[in-house]
């Protein structure tokens, strides 16, 4: 593989173009491609450049509203809803998060729900976007099914990831992380069995239920949750909040998000906005400083999100990059 260094600045401009190209509003597209950067910024290029070719194919395909106009709702006090009528998450999460951080600032907690979205791709971004006004940001988000229960051999939840982000009281972060509530994520399952190789075990099932090493019989039977009855429990929550709560679509009935024709994926977001002040006052940021301090102690520890420093040049992957340029260059607008 390949590498090209390239400016954040041009990185989000090229993807923001592509997008655009393809049918997404300004807005979206800017909203899409600050997630996007992000993700490449640390390292995670299958939900950067990697994402944009999916998601402009399904832009041209109509699966993903490009020009959908989220709507605000505010049900309750501490509640603020957004549906993003088949659009992606992005734009949606953005003009709810400035109502989210007024809850949050007057009642000390706020959730913020988005409603009927495209996948969010990396979720981290949310939490992030949180913590960096100071709040710890909890998020938590559901995709088609593809994870067993424990025992069992028919994918019911989808990875279902949970993502924290801790500021540390300093205008910084103090930590963060991002996760599957798998056993392991199915693009790396995907990729093993384009390179034809195994898979550990314990990863996933074959159609039959019984325990496989083979990428492709995993594939076509279902991945394990983490920690066996421990993560599907998380799984669970995962779908609850994100798709019971918001009034979305639950993994069983959302077709794999990969493919470009079908119908909108129209998952849900679940964002919670916790002011660390409001309790532990000045005590929550000198416990993250203890136990930082504590894994520092050991060198082969580390609190997750603590060695990823923002660079304002990236390298990324040059057929990738190269693929991004051409998507941004071709004005395919419906009404073009």
């Amino acid at each position: 593989m390949q590498f090209t260094t390239v400016s954040v600045e041009e990185l989000e401009r090229v993807m923001s173009g592509a997008l655009w190209c393809h049918g997404a509003s300004e807005f979206a597209a800017n909203e899409v491609a600050k997630a996007l950067r992000r993700a490449e910024q640390r390292g995670n290029t299958s939900c950067g450049l990697g994402h944009l070719e999916g998601d402009c194919a399904q832009l041209r395909s109509g699966r993903v509203a490009g020009q959908a106009m989220p709507v605000v709702h505010r049900p309750r006090p501490g509640l603020v809803h957004v549906d993003a009528d088949s659009g992606f998450a992005h734009p949606a999460f953005a003009p709810g998060l400035p109502e989210a951080l007024d809850s949050v600032e007057a009642l000390g907690v706020s959730v913020l729900a988005v409603s009927r979205a495209h996948t969010c791709a990396a979720l981290g971004y949310f939490p992030d976007a949180i913590a960096d006004h100071g709040y710890i940001g909890l998020a938590v988000t559901n995709a088609s099914a593809s994870v067993a229960a424990p025992g069992g051999s028919k994918p019911l939840l989808g990875t279902n990831p949970i993502a924290m982000a801790v500021p540390d009281g300093k205008g910084g972060m103090a930590f963060q992380f991002d996760q599957c509530t798998s056993a392991a994520n199915l693009r790396h399952v995907r990729e093993a069995a384009e390179r034809s190789e195994a898979i550990p075990e314990g990863w996933a099932v074959s159609a039959d239920g019984s325990p496989t090493t083979n990428p492709i019989e995993a594939l076509a039977g279902a991945l394990l949750p983490a920690g066996g009855s421990r993560g599907f429990g998380i799984g669970l929550m995962s779908e609850v909040l994100a798709s019971f709560f918001t009034n979305s679509a639950m993994s069983l009935d959302t077709a794999n998000l990969r493919d470009e024709l079908g119908p909108p994926h129209r998952l849900g977001v679940f964002c919670l906005l916790l002011d660390p002040m409001a309790i532990a006052g000045d005590h929550l940021a000198c416990k993250v400083e203890k136990l930082r301090s504590a894994i520092d102690t050991q060198p082969k520890t580390r609190l997750p999100g603590t060695q990823r420093v923002a660079q304002p040049r990236v390298p990324v992957d040059s057929v990738l990059w190269r693929r991004a340029q051409f998507l941004a260059s071709r004005p395919l607008r419906p009404n073009e």
